[in-house]
């Protein structure tokens, strides 16, 4: 999002601490996530001291986040489970979607930071990138009408 003037700048950023920027995405995950799971809360934490720096989902610690779900699907693949997942993100935490799907052990398809090498290059044989795509940002603009 890029604000044309401070005062949209900071209502922007009041809509962002409030959690009033509606955030969805669609994920294939691996795995099979129940239907009842609606949400995911756990802890975020930035971990640079390796070489691939990434986020780490913990039940204690870490700064909180909330991730929203819903089960659109389920579908198999060469024995294997997945599972499509609409998301909405309560908090915006560096590669929180993908450290929170790998935390309940069903990390996005084609993800090579936040899954095992073996799974991430099983995904190479059929998605070139990891399938998670934003298809929805709403916010409300100076004169209190919805854009999205």
């Amino acid at each position: 999002i890029v604000a044309r003037t401070y005062q949209a700048y900071y209502d922007l950023r009041l809509q962002l601490s409030l959690g009033e920027v509606a955030r969805d995405y669609l994920i294939i995950c691996h795995g099979r996530v129940p239907p009842q799971r609606q949400e995911i809360n756990a802890g975020v934490a930035w971990d640079s001291s390796t070489v691939n720096a990434r986020s780490e989902a913990l039940s204690h610690g870490g700064k909180p986040s909330q991730t929203r779900l819903k089960v659109l699907a389920h579908m198999h693949r060469n024995g294997e489970s997945f599972s499509l997942l609409a998301i909405r993100i309560a908090t915006g935490r560096r590669h929180q979607i993908r450290a929170h799907a790998a935390h309940i052990g069903c990390p996005v398809s084609c993800d090579g930071r936040y899954s095992a090498e073996r799974t991430t290059l099983s995904d190479s044989d059929w998605c070139g990138s990891n399938l998670l795509h934003r298809h929805r940002l709403a916010f409300y603009d100076n004169a209190s009408q919805a854009v999205a």
